[in-house]
């Protein structure tokens, strides 16, 4: 077993595996003891970082980073891994953790960047403030997602600004809902489709990806019917303009003897694209220069136990957008 690490406050406990890809393993409300993240079918085993490594060889839970891809794709000969490098490596603590803050680093092996991530509580909140930095001595670019697999119960609502209205869609098992690039409404399909927002453990087995387009609002929720508690996704749409949807339902992974997941993951991106070759032929790869800093945050809020889906759609439409900060930064000493 892997060292984990407790971060606490009176209402929100956090858990970090830092040899876990610094995995954030688990978001529980200590209000009503709710776990928010999926949780791994098997213990961890660790792996040698490598460019032919799959995601599906992984934890597959909790809150990890997609970076420099999401999908493994190839470049002018070079294999990029699928789901990016972070995930498969351990990494460093870089500083003494206290009860409520922990940072994190590590430096990835298929692009010359270092990635850090400060994480600390508030209250009922997850803030985790990322930087990511060329080392190199050469101009490189990256697609970043975050990847938060968030549990679901026979009862769960995705709720997203109002501003969406329509999707895009990267896949769809059998493709129940069309063909890859079409558009997709939302929260209904088509009018004799089941609900996109409404999960309930079908017994049709789902796996759907789809991305919103560029929002002007950077904020998305789940809310937990049976246990009457949600939480809030919130990113500023000037660093991840976009969110992808991986809404599972049974269908994902395709082996018969692999157990089926149950999950959502709202998915702050820096482009719509399921991989950094997609993104680089749609000219929205992000490039950074020697030396320079592409900083974001990611925050994350628990509601109150105990209210409606109306009190929490109201709960989650008030938050404003994370913490800004410069886009690309020159300054040095920040890693």
């Amino acid at each position: 077993m892997s060292q984990s690490l407790e971060l606490r406050t009176e209402a929100l406990q956090v858990i970090v595996a830092p040899a876990e890809g610094g995995r954030i393993t688990s978001v529980i409300s200590l209000d009503s003891g709710l776990e928010f993240l999926l949780q791994p079918h098997r213990p961890f085993w660790p792996l040698q970082p490598a460019r032919h490594n799959i995601f599906l060889q992984g934890a597959c839970a909790g809150i990890e980073e997609c970076l420099p891809t999401v999908s493994a794709c190839n470049l002018n000969g070079e294999q990029i891994p699928d789901h990016g490098d972070f995930w498969q490596m351990p990494w460093e603590i870089l500083s003494v953790p206290t009860k409520t803050t922990l940072s994190l680093c590590a430096e990835g092996f298929s692009r010359p960047l270092r990635f850090r991530k400060d994480i600390s509580l508030h209250d009922s909140s997850l803030s985790i403030a990322y930087c990511i930095k060329n080392i190199g001595e050469q101009a490189t670019d990256f697609l970043y997602a975050t990847h938060p697999l968030l549990a679901i119960d026979s009862d769960s609502w995705i709720v997203l600004p109002q501003e969406v209205s329509n999707l895009t869609l990267h896949s769809s098992l059998h493709d129940r809902l069309g063909a890859p690039g079409e558009n997709v409404r939302w929260p209904a399909a088509n009018p004799y489709s089941q609900r996109l927002d409404h999960l309930a453990h079908s017994i049709e087995k789902t796996a759907d990806m789809l991305y919103t387009g560029r929002l002007n609002h950077g904020w998305c929720g789940l809310y937990r019917t049976l246990h009457r508690q949600g939480l809030v996704m919130r990113f500023d749409t000037s660093k991840l303009p976009y969110i992808g949807l991986w809404i599972c339902q049974g269908g994902w992974p395709e082996n018969e003897n692999t157990p089926k997941q149950y999950a959502f993951a709202p998915e702050p991106t820096t482009a719509p694209c399921g991989s950094l070759r997609q993104a680089r032929e749609k000219d929205l790869a992000t490039p950074l220069m020697p030396g320079e800093s592409f900083r974001f945050t990611i925050e994350f809020h628990l509601s109150r136990a105990g209210i409606t889906r109306e009190e929490f759609i109201r709960f989650a439409s008030k938050h404003p957008t994370a913490s800004t900060a410069p886009l690309i930064s020159q300054q040095s000493g920040e890693l």
